[in-house]
């Protein structure tokens, strides 16, 4: 049975604010299954709409300290294989183990890149605070080396190799921690 702490305080109904944290979170998640599984971006777009709101409609029944993106992602199947059904007369479909072995491959690649972008966080957390901040200002928004070598004062050259430096420091400790947990 879903626990009440999945509604608010007040009793009125589900907590919108932890719903719209757990959705924000998982949005990726749910929505590469999705795209996954409808091959037309609009109309995976209108089953991201949909399975949305039924997750905010059923937010109730979910058991918090689970998996919303397992959960979600059920939701979604359901939705997209009613979907399916109300267009079989369109197009040619996929049959429902080719959507199983589909699902299944998605489920261990969103696994492993979860996984690799826990490495990715505790290798940068690794990093002197010198080479971390570097990589925050290379790497934002619409820098460029350029831009980078004028900030800091040095050539562009010397941005190119301190990049390389750390992007292989960076590299080496992602496979050793990825090795470690048997990912790769």
């Amino acid at each position: 049975m879903a626990e009440t702490s999945g509604t608010n305080t007040k009793g009125s109904g589900p907590d919108a604010g932890k719903f719209v944290k757990l959705l924000t979170a998982n949005y990726y998640r749910i929505n590469a299954f999705i795209l996954s599984m409808v091959p037309n971006a609009a109309d995976a777009e209108d089953m991201m709409q949909e399975t949305s709101e039924i997750m905010w409609q059923k937010f109730d029944e979910f058991e918090e300290g689970t998996d919303f993106a397992a959960w979600g992602v059920t939701i979604a199947k359901f939705r997209i294989l009613n979907f399916r059904k109300s267009k079989q007369n369109q197009t040619a479909q996929l049959s429902e183990e080719a959507l199983r072995l589909i699902e299944s491959e998605t489920d261990s690649m969103s696994e492993e890149l979860d996984a690799r972008l826990d490495a990715l966080r505790a290798c940068l957390s690794r990093l002197d605070e010198k080479d971390r901040q570097f990589i925050k200002l290379r790497y934002s928004p619409g820098a460029t080396a350029r831009s980078v070598a004028e900030v800091i004062g040095t050539s562009v050259h010397r941005v190119y190799r301190s990049v390389a430096r750390i992007n292989s420091m960076l590299l080496r400790c992602i496979r050793r921690r990825l090795t470690t947990e048997g990912v790769v």
